[in-house]
C-alpha cells in the first residue's frame, strides 16, 4: 500500500510539474515577451513603436472604429436580444417555439462559419444581392462591407448570450408584480419596460460585458467583412504582422489586453454584486401576455417573423447553395439545378478535403490534452487549498481574459527562433504550435464547468472509497468520473464546436500542414470563383452538421452514464 501512495504521488508531482512547464512556456512566456517585442525591441527600451503607431492615420481610425463597433454592438445585440427573449417568454406570439429554433441557431452557428453564411447572403455574390440586382440594376454590389456589415454580423450572432442568460433571468421573475400593475392598466408593453427591464438589470449588464469583450476581439467579421479600408485593432494586428511590425503589433495586442482586462474586472465585480431579480417568498411563475393594441400586436409578430428570417437565411441559402451546380451557383438568385457534386469533392480531393480533415485532427488532439490537463487541474485545485493551488486557478483562467489575438502574437515572437524552454527547438512554422495554442484557450472554460461540477458531488463518497482503503486512481475512476461523465462530455462537445470553426488563432499560426477550416473559409470569402465558393458552402454545412452531432451525442452519452451510476 505505502509503495502505491508512494507511485501516486511521484505520478502527481510529475502532472503538476508538467502542467506548470506548460503555463510557463505557453503562456506567461510568450505574454512576456510580447512587452519586450513591444517596449524593448533590441534589448533596449524604446518608444518608437508607441510614436509611429500614434502617428499612423490607419491605426488611429481601427481603434476609433473598434471602439466605435463594440459600443453599437452592445446596442444593437441587447434591443434585437430582449425583442427575442420578450416575444419568446413574455408575450403571447404565434409559432414561438419555431422562434425559438431560429433564435438559438447563433449557440451552433457562430464563428467564422455564420460569417461565411452572411457572406453568402449579402455579399456581391449572395442570394440577396442578386434578386436586389434584378430589380436595382445600377446599385453597389459590394454594399455589404465595413462598419455596417461588422455591426450586422455581430448583432445577429450574438445574441446567443441573451437565450441563455436573459430568459433564464426572466423566468426568475415574480410575475405577480407585474400581475399587479396590469391590475392598475398598465398595458403589457409598459409593464415590461417599466417593471421587467429593471429588475433584469443586473443580468443584462452581465451579459452586454460579454458582448462588449466579444465585439472588442471580433476578428472573424472584420477580416472578411470589413472591405480594403475598414480596420479593427484586430484586423489591423494582422496586417502588422503580415508586414513584419512585431513590435507595433505587440503593442497594439497589449492595447486591446488591458481594454480586455478592464473590461473583465468590471465584469467579475458585477458578478460579486449578484442579482436581486425577485425578492417575494412564494414566487408567482412567469405566464405570458397577450398584447391587446392590435397595431402593436401586429408590429411585433412582424418583427419576430422578420428576425426569423434574419436568422434562418443565412443556414438556409447557404445548404441550398452547397447542393446546386457551378453555373446555378452563378447565374440563379436561388438554386435551380442541383448536384452532389461539391460533397464528392469534398470527400474525394485531398486538397479540399485537407481543411476539414485538418480541423477534425487538430480539434480531437487539443480537446483531449486539454481535457486531461483539466481534470487534474480541478481535481487539485478542489482537493486541497494552498498557494500552489492557488497559483495553478489563477494561472488557468489568465487565457479567459487574455485576447486569443494577443496569444498568437506572443507565440510568434517568443518561438520564431530556438528557445530553451521547448529544448532548443523553434515552433514558428511547424505543425504544432496551432494545437498548443487550441490547448490554452480552451481550458480555463474546462477547469471552470469541470470544478462547478466536482462541487456538486457529494464529498462523503469519496471518503467511504478512502476510508475502504481504494485509490486515488481507483476512487476517481470507479467513483468520480461515473458522475462528472455528463459534463464532460458537455464540456468536450462545446469545446470541440469552438475549435472545428475557430479563427483568431487559426489565421496566425496555421501552417501548409495543417490549414484549418477557418483559414479555408477566409480564402473561400475572399475568392471569386464558384467552385471554391461552392467548396466553403458544403464546409459551412459540414461544419454545422458536426456541430449538431457533436452537441446530441454528448448529450445522449452523458444523460446515459448519468442515469446508470
Amino acid at each position: 500500500m505505502s509503495s502505491t501512495l508512494c507511485v501516486g504521488k511521484i505520478a502527481r508531482l510529475i502532472a503538476l510539474l508538467a502542467i506548470g512547464w506548460m503555463v510557463i512556456a505557453f503562456l506567461f512566456y510568450p505574454v512576456v515577451y510580447v512587452l519586450l517585442d513591444a517596449f524593448f525591441p533590441n534589448g533596449q527600451f524604446s518608444a518608437g513603436a508607441i510614436e509611429r503607431l500614434t502617428g499612423s492615420p490607419r491605426v488611429t481610425r481601427s481603434i476609433w472604429s473598434t471602439i466605435l463597433v463594440a459600443i453599437v454592438t452592445v446596442v444593437t445585440v441587447n434591443v434585437v436580444g430582449l425583442f427575442q427573449v420578450a416575444v419568446l417568454e413574455f408575450f403571447k406570439v404565434r409559432l414561438a417555439p419555431l422562434l425559438l429554433l431560429a433564435f438559438s441557431t447563433p449557440l451552433v452557428f457562430s464563428s467564422v462559419a455564420a460569417v461565411s453564411g452572411y457572406n453568402f447572403v449579402y455579399s456581391s455574390h449572395g442570394f440577396l444581392t442578386k434578386v436586389l440586382l434584378t430589380i436595382f440594376p445600377d446599385m453597389n454590389p459590394n454594399w455589404f462591407t465595413g462598419a455596417f456589415a461588422v455591426i450586422f454580423v455581430h448583432t445577429f450572432t450574438m445574441t446567443g448570450y441573451h437565450i441563455l442568460f436573459v430568459r433564464a433571468g426572466l423566468r426568475q421573475i415574480d410575475f405577480s408584480i407585474v400581475e399587479a400593475a396590469q391590475s392598475l392598466g398598465v398595458s403589457p408593453a409598459r409593464a415590461f419596460l417599466k417593471i421587467v427591464l429593471p429588475m433584469l438589470a443586473p443580468v443584462l449588464l452581465a451579459t452586454s460585458l460579454l458582448v462588449l469583450l466579444g465585439a472588442l476581439n471580433s476578428f472573424a467579421a472584420p477580416s472578411m467583412l470589413g472591405g480594403r479600408d475598414f480596420y479593427m485593432l484586430s484586423s489591423m494586428i494582422q496586417s502588422l504582422v503580415s508586414l513584419g511590425r512585431t513590435d507595433m503589433a505587440a503593442l497594439l495586442s497589449l492595447l486591446l489586453g488591458a481594454i480586455s482586462l478592464m473590461v473583465f474586472l468590471w465584469m467579475k465585480r458585477i458578478e460579486r454584486r449578484g442579482s436581486t431579480i425577485s425578492t417575494s417568498k412564494t414566487q408567482s411563475p412567469l405566464r405570458k401576455t397577450e398584447i391587446r393594441n392590435r397595431p402593436l400586436n401586429l408590429a411585433v409578430h412582424v418583427i419576430a417573423y422578420l428576425l426569423f428570417l434574419i436568422y434562418t437565411a443565412p443556414i438556409l441559402i447557404t445548404v441550398a447553395f452547397s447542393f446546386a451546380t457551378t453555373e446555378s451557383i452563378v447565374q440563379d438568385p436561388f438554386p435551380t439545378r442541383f448536384t452532389l457534386q461539391h460533397y464528392t469533392t469534398v470527400f474525394s480531393d485531398p486538397r479540399a478535403f485537407g481543411p476539414l480533415g485538418n480541423s477534425l485532427v487538430l480539434s480531437c488532439l487539443a480537446v483531449s490534452a486539454a481535457l486531461a490537463v483539466s481534470l487534474f487541474a480541478a481535481l487539485r485545485i478542489r482537493a486541497s487549498k494552498g498557494i500552489v493551488s492557488d497559483s495553478l486557478e489563477f494561472s488557468l483562467f489568465i487565457p479567459w481574459v487574455l485576447p486569443s489575438i494577443m496569444l498568437a502574437v506572443g507565440l510568434i515572437a517568443a518561438y520564431g527562433k530556438p528557445s530553451m524552454l521547448i529544448f532548443g527547438a523553434s515552433l514558428v512554422g511547424t505543425y504544432w504550435l496551432l494545437p498548443i495554442a487550441y490547448v490554452i484557450v480552451i481550458i480555463p472554460m474546462m477547469v471552470r464547468m469541470l470544478g462547478a461540477a466536482l462541487a456538486g458531488i457529494d464529498p462523503n463518497i469519496d471518503d467511504a472509497g478512502r476510508s475502504l482503503g481504494a485509490s486515488g486512481m481507483y476512487r476517481f475512476t470507479r467513483l468520480t468520473a461515473p458522475l462528472l461523465a455528463p459534463v464532460i462530455a458537455l464540456v468536450a462537445a462545446i469545446s470541440f464546436n469552438e475549435l472545428l470553426s475557430e479563427y483568431t488563432l487559426s489565421v496566425f499560426l496555421y501552417n501548409i500542414n495543417n490549414t484549418p477550416l477557418g483559414v479555408a473559409l477566409q480564402n473561400a470569402a475572399r475568392a471569386d470563383g464558384p467552385d471554391q465558393i461552392a467548396i466553403s458552402m458544403v464546409y459551412v454545412v459540414l461544419l454545422l452538421t458536426f456541430s449538431l452531432i457533436v452537441i446530441l451525442a454528448s448529450s445522449r452519452l452523458g444523460s446515459g452514464r448519468a442515469g446508470r451510476t
